[in-house]
């Protein structure tokens, strides 16, 4: 049943064309739906439906559809029940239904976390009972859909910016709602933009409680990381409550409202390709500058803006063509995507993500399956359950005959639910051969290879950005070649490319480490023969350039040259720990702060493990796990070991059943779907077995305490900055002044952090609240106080049980 039926006709004084911008203007909208704000909007093929909002008289759940095509414009009546009048909601469009998700009634109101289906077909409304923890009740946050995942980010509910990415899989019933942990992730936020095009979403500005927000972040489904992208080219203002949408390659921001209560009408574009800002000079008739409105794009290669606020409720469209000569797809802003199955570096192709070519449709559909398979295998780690940590055991794959051969040295990474391993050497050789082992078949493979891959090797290093994998370093023999040249091996297209720097590469080293944050690789430390270095070498993997960071403070605060060390990256900071310097192995832990570009020493505190080199680390929660390595006396390692950067202490993991590793040196470790692995190495003899363990999880006090708080904290009211003066000031700055002040504050950051750690020590760890007072029998761990303990039954550092008579009240003064 169908109301309000309504042609609409476009001003066509200016006629847009493949190869200009210009705006139209939409006419005989005012009569389809009431002027409003507010409002969710998501596009399947050429049709646009538009749920609820509010209108300055009251909350809506209406819901209506525009036709691109016909040019018609209805109110739909559904026949069964409709979701409860709301604003603030999203909507994304996948396999032609409709999927609203949160809102709220008012600031002081009542915020929702359901998820309701529009069916077209059948014309009804469906309240969905999903699986899993629900995402927290929010609005003003954004959705987005790939591979069959709905993507929750960020949003508010009145008292809390979230930060949490969420996705729910639209593929199975019930739908199951997970949560996607990363170390690394934008902070708070809400009236962001998120869009998603290929393999990654982007997230754009927002309003973060202090300030609106200027910077853009990229998520990369497989390999569930997040990377600020430096600015480049004529960047927008920040802002929030803008809308955005991705076409051809490239994502379209218009519009919003900065802290200044400043609307804008302005169109950037954001090439996803050279990673550059530009900003798109249109004709015709745009829309007013206006904030809470909503653009969707359909398969037509326009983007199309409705509604929002200028200074009144609008309930206008406009739209605006945006594609690149011959339409070759887009990505309509909440419908679901197929993306490309390639993305050469030296030559990306702008492939439909939209409507694929039907030539190419089964691959470009590759890689959402992939990152659907990744992040099932991540839901399928959230199920385990206590029984199942700590315990090991032997990964045997069905086609044990294509296993790579035993050896030490080789490089091994993660991208979407596969392993990438890399060289090394066997008991014949040097290896330059690569092998692909699938997490999901259990099955692994040699790669039959396109272009020149690097000269055999081993001891290199490799990270993974974007769809590609970078080897850099690594060494022939102890009295042969090191070396300093970087490769990358493009994942979809299996194709090998010599990097080449723009400038003096890194000096040539072998056993170093590699991390990459933010589209740079940091090199760290290493031996080429001669000498062991403590230098650090950023690369920055799209500008292509080296540069040394020249380290400032007292020398006593960086680690002395190693190599053999391990290096991960939590948050703004990359943790070496270990390695040989040449007279003994080390159990020194450091830290270095990205943003100050400084070393700080980490205190050692609780279980120490024993110094040690050529061991394996990853980071699951806020935790570093470190497993084998060797000490001076060739003593190998088969213990494992928890960093938690959150309290700054060790613990030993006591191992469930009888199932370990052997003791081993040289071998690699990645983190997969909650379980860490192991890879080869040597054990007196080189190995090419598996073993994987599951990881506990540890929230950081800063979450934990959130949510007994209730959301409720410090910093969760938009008050002023109290830095706002200060930045004003720095305006009239040098470029190098300004550069010099935020680095000297962000060392007074990173200082104030240490020491609110340094104070907290003392609080207990269970509800963070009262002091430290009581102390576990028989492990002497100190972590609770008398009235939380009373329900603890395994001591929260070590896990050994812990009665109630091994439990003494200690005296605090």
């Amino acid at each position: 049943m169908a109301a309000n039926t309504v042609v609409l006709a476009a001003n066509s004084s200016n006629v847009s064309s493949r190869h200009t911008r210009v705006w139209e203007e939409v006419q005989g909208l005012d009569s389809v739906y009431s002027s409003r704000t507010g409002h969710a909007a998501a596009s399947w093929g050429r049709q646009i439906f538009v749920f609820g909002g509010t209108d300055g008289a009251s909350r809506k759940n209406d819901l209506h559809v525009l036709d691109t095509r016909s040019g018609a414009g209805r109110e739909v009546v559904a026949e069964e029940g409709a979701p409860p009048a709301r604003s603030g909601a999203q909507a994304v469009a996948y396999n032609g239904s409709v999927y609203i998700f949160g809102g709220y009634t008012k600031k002081d109101g009542e915020y929702f976390n359901d998820v309701w289906c529009f069916e077209p077909a059948r014309n009804r409304w469906r309240l969905l009972q999903t699986a899993g923890e629900a995402a927290p009740k929010r609005t003003d946050h954004s959705c987005t859909v790939a591979g069959g995942l709905m993507f929750v980010f960020g949003g508010s509910d009145g008292r809390q910016r979230f930060d949490d990415l969420r996705t729910l899989n639209l593929q199975v019933t019930p739908q199951r709602w997970m949560e996607c942990k990363s170390s690394r992730h934008p902070s708070g936020r809400f009236g962001h933009s998120a869009v998603i095009w290929e393999n990654s979403m982007y997230v754009f500005g927002g309003w973060d409680g202090h300030d609106t927000l200027a910077e853009l972040w990229e998520y990369m489904i497989p390999t569930n990381t997040w990377t600020k992208l430096d600015g480049r080219g004529n960047l927008p203002q920040s802002r929030y409550r803008h809308s955005a949408v991705a076409i051809c390659g490239s994502v379209f921001i218009f519009g919003g409202v900065d802290k200044g209560q400043n609307r804008f009408r302005d169109l950037f574009e954001f090439d996803c390709t050279s990673l550059t800002w530009m900003e798109v000079i249109t004709q015709g008739h745009p829309p007013t500058a206006r904030t809470f409105h909503r653009a969707v794009t359909c398969d037509d290669g326009r983007m199309y803006i409705l509604g929002g606020f200028d200074g009144r409720r609008r309930a206008d469209l406009h739209r605006i063509d945006l594609s690149r000569g011959e339409m070759i797809g887009n990505v309509p802003n909440g419908q679901d995507i197929r993306p490309s199955s390639a993305r050469v570096p030296s030559a990306p192709p702008r492939v439909a993500n939209g409507i694929a070519p039907s030539a190419s449709a089964a691959a470009a559909a590759a890689p959402a399956a992939a990152a659907a398979a990744v992040l099932a295998n991540r839901a399928e780690a959230e199920s385990l359950t206590p029984e199942d940590m700590w315990k090991w055991s032997q990964v045997v794959p069905k086609n044990e005959e294509n296993v790579y051969s035993a050896r030490t040295g080789h490089a091994v990474v993660v991208w979407s639910d596969s392993f990438f391993l890399f060289g090394g050497t066997d008991e014949q050789a040097r290896q330059n051969d690569i092998y692909e082992y699938s997490v999901s078949n259990n099955y692994w493979c040699p790669v039959t290879a396109n272009g020149s891959p690097p000269a055999s090797r081993s001891g290199c290093k490799a990270v993974v950005y974007r769809e590609s994998v970078f080897f850099f370093g690594g060494y022939t023999k102890k009295e042969g070649n090191y070396f300093n040249d970087l490769h990358a091996f493009h994942i979809p297209s299996k194709t090998w490319t010599a990097v080449q720097p723009v400038n003096k590469p890194a000096p040539a080293r072998t056993d170093h480490s590699c991390v990459v944050s933010d589209g740079k690789m940091m090199v760290f430390g290493g031996w080429d023969g001669k000498t062991r270095f403590n230098d650090v070498q950023e690369f920055d993997l799209e500008r292509k350039v080296w540069r040394e960071i020249a380290i400032e403070g007292p020398s006593t605060s960086q680690p002395a040259g190693r190599f053999g060390h391990t290096a991960v990256v939590y948050k703004q900071s990359m943790y070496v720990f270990g390695g040989w310097n040449g007279n003994d192995t080390l159990v020194d832990l450091y830290e270095f702060g990205h943003v100050s570009e400084q070393w700080f020493h980490v205190t050692a505190r609780g279980d120490i493990p024993k110094a040690r080199y050529r061991h394996s680390a990853v980071v699951h929660g806020c935790c570093m796990f470190i497993f084998g390595g060797v000490d001076k006396r060739q003593e190998r390692f088969n213990d494992l070991y928890e960093f938690s950067f959150d309290t700054r202490c060790w613990t030993k993991i006591h191992i469930h059943g009888a199932s370990i590793p052997s003791a081993r040196t040289f071998h690699r470790a990645v983190l997969f779907g909650g379980f860490m692995y192991i890879l080869g190495g040597f054990d007196g003899k080189r190995q090419n077995d598996m073993w994987k363990i599951a990881l506990a999880e540890s929230v950081p006090r800063e979450d934990k305490g959130r949510k007994l708080r209730g959301g409720k904290g410090a910093g969760d009211l938009a008050l002023r900055d109290p830095e706002e003066d200060a930045e004003a000031a720095a305006g009239n700055l040098s470029e190098a002044e300004a550069s010099l002040v935020g680095r000297l504050r962000a060392q007074i950051h990173e200082l104030q952090r240490r020491l609110e750690r340094e104070e907290e020590r003392h609080v207990c760890k269970i509800c963070y609240e009262q002091e430290i007072d009581t102390v576990f029998l028989g492990c002497y761990h100190r972590v609770s106080c008398h009235k939380c303990s009373k329900s603890i039954t395994d001591c929260p550092v070590c896990r050994r049980p812990v009665g109630q008579e091994h439990v003494i009240q200690t005296i605090t003064s």
